[in-house]
Order: C-alpha cells, then structure tokens, then sequence
C-alpha cells in the first residue's frame, strides 16, 4: 500500500512539471524508430528520429500543445500589475498611562493548607 501511495505521489509531481510531454515524445521517437527501420538500416532510422527534420504526427501535435501551454503562461504574465501607492502614515507617540501595582501586592497571601485528595478511583472489573 505503501509502494502504491509513492508512485501516486511520483506520477503527480511529474505532470504537474509537464512530465507527460516527455513521455509522450519518448512514445513518438520508439514509434518512429520502428517505423523508420522499417524503411531504412537501425543507424539511418535513428538519425532520422533524432533529426528533426521528419517529424511524425505525434511530434507535431506535442509541440502544438506545448506552444499553446506556454502562450496560456505568457499570457498570464502580460496583465498589467497595479500597485498602489504609498500611504503616507504620520507617527504618533502612543499615550502612556501609569498603574499603581503597589495596592494589589499587598492583598496576595500565600496558601498554608495542603491541597485536597483525590478522590479514589474506581476499579474496573
């Protein structure tokens, strides 16, 4: 239960990083090797997936979706920010008031009883 509550965890932390754009392009370059080695010898195939010169459809639509992600971010940070100005806060000194602890020290006297018993506890049984 333990193990499964870790993989959770992993697998939202990395698509909430835009991890699941990496594991699709991944999918997209072992589906183009695939096909690509169909057509030409494994070292051709692996310099035309990597090229970027031929992209298949998958690759076009993770870099569609990636540029609109980022417009949407870019888009946020293009509203105006307003702040407001200062306020200007004039400083006051705080009026000090005095009190006479003197009368109330005298009142205190201190306890010369023991404190009561607690009362028994009942057993359970």
């Amino acid at each position: 239960m333990r193990r499964l509550t870790h993989i959770i965890v992993l697998a939202a932390f990395v698509f909430s990083c835009g991890g699941q754009w990496y594991v699709l392009q991944c999918v997209a370059w072992v589906k183009m090797l695939h096909d690509y080695a169909q057509m030409v010898p494994f070292t051709e195939a692996v310099s035309m997936t990597f090229s970027g010169h031929y992209p298949c459809e998958i690759c076009k639509a993770i870099a569609e979706k990636k540029q609109s992600e980022n417009d949407k971010i870019c888009s946020l940070e293009k509203y105006e920010k307003k702040f407001f100005p200062p306020v200007e806060v004039a400083l006051v000194q705080p009026v000090v008031a005095s009190f006479q602890y003197g009368e109330h020290l005298n009142s205190l006297q201190t306890r010369s009883e023991p404190p009561p018993t607690p009362p028994p506890r009942q057993v359970l049984g």
